[in-house]
């Protein structure tokens, strides 16, 4: 079987760290039972906090709390944003600060590099994440840096109410800081902060309900769908309607061999998806009905599964590693390599490969060479990656295939072959001129001390 990690919307790859374990200190609230803080159709308002708030700050500020609620119920959060500015230095400036940084982390439109966020009154714009060097930073956009040192002192203000406040908001910052960081450092501090953050929420029993989603991803990804679910159904039960939110339970069934319950919550995942048009995450939830299939042994059902999660995304890793995993056990080695030899063309393309298309290529083959975890699998897709490779037309492709051959030759203990195919990967790179999109010097290196 193909292990895979659930495709989530928000999942963070997270540092273990033991503060943040799913036990509780004596006399904690039961994060498991607790109903979620705010539904979360009423958080698009900050409808939760400025009910908190109430009985905590002077006339002004609630005005501007209550302003800003009613713009963003108008789907207008960079106005909303604005009307707390004006009051972000008065008495009431850690609410203000809280409220800002739930509003720019429910709303923004584009991370800037990482150090902005750009808020929008366009109720259809989508968010994006913009790297690029000649974009500038204008008045209006949301300092990250100045938002999370706002938290700082809020959480600091010895109120309690408002470090709760404080704290959910700083999760939701952390979260997206994630996701769009300005290096590799932010990212991992983000990380661990949110983690902290969510599991003194969980703790406590104060998780809204997209956190409650966040930490359900935590608890799956570093533990079990087990410990995952009772926070899956605490989010689901806040409003939070997330399609990913009933593919997790469907894995979850599947791990516990709830094998009914899975597939019918897997068909709904699928819908879902297809109503909210995301092919990529259709075909997950249609790969997970064939793993369903698998574990009932209907090996005929399971590949129409997996067949149809490629028709909707020609790249999925997981379902082409299934179905040449399947096509070795039915037909033997020879109709596995032979089948994802097939298949290559759909993952690193045809023709010459420009720098954005060698990114994207090279991810595709990343993403199937990460989730190859037995040696036999592991040996047909070097096999298939390295047949007729001195036929490619295109060095750069060439050069991938056979960096991405090398870690194979690593992960079945070959290294001098490694080594090899990771020289004649930097000798494909090297004619190129272009930027390889894998560090080859990197990987050589981890070889040399590996033996």
């Amino acid at each position: 079987m193909i292990v895979l990690r659930p495709l989530v919307v928000l999942l963070m790859l997270l540092s273990t760290h033991p503060g943040c374990r799913l036990h509780q200190p004596p006399g904690a609230a039961s994060s498991q039972n607790a109903v979620a803080m705010g539904s979360w159709p009423d958080w698009h308002d900050l409808a939760p906090l400025v009910e908190v708030a109430r009985g905590h700050v002077s006339r002004n500020t609630m005005v501007a709390l209550e302003r800003a609620s009613h713009l963003l119920r108008k789907q207008r959060a960079h106005a909303a944003d604005a009307v707390l500015a004006e009051v972000a230095d008065a008495d009431g400036r850690h609410w203000i600060a809280v409220a800002r940084a739930d509003l720019a982390a429910l709303h923004f439109e584009t991370c800037i590099r990482g150090v902005a966020w750009r808020l929008s009154d366009s109720s259809a714009a989508k968010r994006t994440v913009d790297y690029d060097r000649t974009t500038t930073v204008e008045a209006g956009d949301i300092s990250v840096e100045a938002m999370l040192t706002n938290l700082d002192a809020a959480m600091n203000a010895n109120v309690a109410a408002l470090t709760v406040q404080a704290r959910i908001a700083r999760a939701r910052v952390a979260a997206y800081v994630n996701r769009c960081p300005p290096n590799p450092q932010v990212a991992e501090l983000s990380e661990q902060r949110m983690k902290n953050d969510l599991a003194q929420l969980a703790a406590e029993g104060h998780l809204t309900p997209d956190l409650a989603y966040l930490w359900a991803s935590v608890q799956m990804n570093e533990y079990s769908g087990a410990a995952a679910r009772p926070f899956l159904l605490q989010a689901q039960e806040g409003g939070f309607d997330d399609p990913s939110v009933v593919y997790l339970l469907a894995t979850i069934a599947l791990e516990q061999r709830a094998l009914a319950d899975a597939e019918k919550l897997a068909r709904e995942a699928e819908r879902r998806y297809r109503q909210v048009n995301d092919p990529a995450l259709e075909a997950q939830a249609r790969f997970l009905q064939g793993e369903i299939a698998r574990a009932r042994k209907q090996s005929r059902i399971a590949k129409q599964h997996w067949h149809r999660a490629l028709a909707l995304s020609p790249k999925h890793a997981a379902a082409t590693l299934a179905l040449t995993q399947q096509l070795a056990s039915e037909n033997g080695r020879s109709a596995a390599v032979d089948y994802l030899v097939k298949r290559l063309p759909a993952l690193v393309g045809t023709e010459r490969l420009a720098p954005e298309q060698a990114s994207s290529a090279a991810a595709a083959l990343e993403a199937v060479v990460i989730l190859v975890s037995e040696p036999e699998l592991a040996s047909v897709c070097r096999e298939a990656l390295l047949v007729d490779i001195d036929k490619d037309p295109d060095p750069t492709r060439r050069g991938i295939r056979y960096f991405y051959a090398a870690t194979l030759d690593a992960r079945l203990g070959d290294y001098e072959t490694a080594r090899g195919h990771g020289v004649l990967a930097r000798d494909e790179f090297s004619d190129v001129g272009d930027a390889p999109p894998v560090d080859v010097d990197a990987f050589l290196k981890q070889l040399e001390s590996a033996g």
